[in-house]
């Protein structure tokens, strides 16, 4: 049986050109989650306006939308196809993910594309009265990450993680979605809209780097587990303080973003 390249998760789609396809996505999905941080922060590194600004931001933005919609696909694969095979802990492989961690990762993969539409240029300082993405589809995203939240609560587990996930997006889709459709939309809300939104993404691209290839260095230093066990990612679960222990790796990447937000905020004025 195939696995994934860096965390040796089963994959098993019935075919070999089927597995094949669906590795050909993940690589592409590995190449621009380690292109996306990088160029990043290039962007941030350089003097706004420039060229090395513009174009590593060019680049961030078109792997952030890779990383996106080859995260759907991924998800979605996951969630509908040979589920049972896709989702059992075999000897020599690593433990699939849970089902509240591959919604929590559909969810904001969703919430990136709408977000990159909303923030980069030339759009963000074109932008076009009447445009009903402007308030029906953050209202849709809104109402999706309140619908995954009551259904990992009620139905899976809500102590992975996963919520916070979800939580700080639809945090962050409110905001883009609130300055977008404010009366005061002019030149200078749009570059703070911008810059709010990149930074928000930049700093998700680190931990998901971080998060991605973190553990996959260790599976290579420490090899396979040949243990097998019952998988209860689809289940419901007990208080864990993983729940908290995720929010301690999460939230600094974003008080990271708050910091880089206020910093060229204040240097716009200076």
């Amino acid at each position: 049986m195939e696995s994934t390249f860096l965390l040796h998760k089963p994959v098993s789609y019935g075919s070999s050109l089927a597995n094949y396809v669906f590795l050909t996505i993940l690589l592409l999905h590995i190449i621009a989650g380690a292109i996306a941080p990088i160029s990043a922060i290039v962007s941030f590194t350089a003097r706004k306006g420039s060229k090395s600004h513009v174009r590593s931001g060019r680049f961030f933005a078109w792997s952030m939308v890779i990383v996106a919609l080859t995260g759907v696909v991924i998800d979605v694969v996951r969630l509908c196809f040979f589920v049972e095979e896709n989702h059992t802990k075999y000897a020599g492989y690593t433990m699939p993910s849970t089902y509240p961690a591959r919604l929590g990762f559909l969810f904001v993969g969703l919430c990136i594309l709408y977000i990159l539409r909303e923030v980069t240029p030339p759009r963000v300082f074109r932008r076009q009265l009447g445009d009903t993405a402007v308030t029906v589809v953050p209202a849709l995203l809104v109402a999706t990450g309140l619908l995954l939240t009551v259904i990992i609560t009620l139905r899976l587990n809500p102590w992975t993680g996963a919520l916070w996930m979800i939580w700080t997006f639809v945090l962050i889709v409110v905001v883009v979605a609130r300055t977008t459709s404010s009366p005061n939309n002019n030149r200078a809300t749009a570059v703070a809209q911008h810059r709010f939104g990149m930074s928000c993404l930049a700093a998700f691209s680190w931990w998901g780097a971080l998060q991605g290839f973190g553990p996959a260095i260790g599976i290579a230093i420490k090899g396979d587990d040949p243990a097998t066990s019952a998988y209860l990612g689809n289940q419901p679960g007990s208080f864990s303080p993983a729940f908290f222990l995720f929010l301690v790796g999460w939230a600094p990447f974003f008080f990271l973003a708050a910091y880089l937000i206020r910093r060229f905020t204040k240097l716009r004025h200076t």
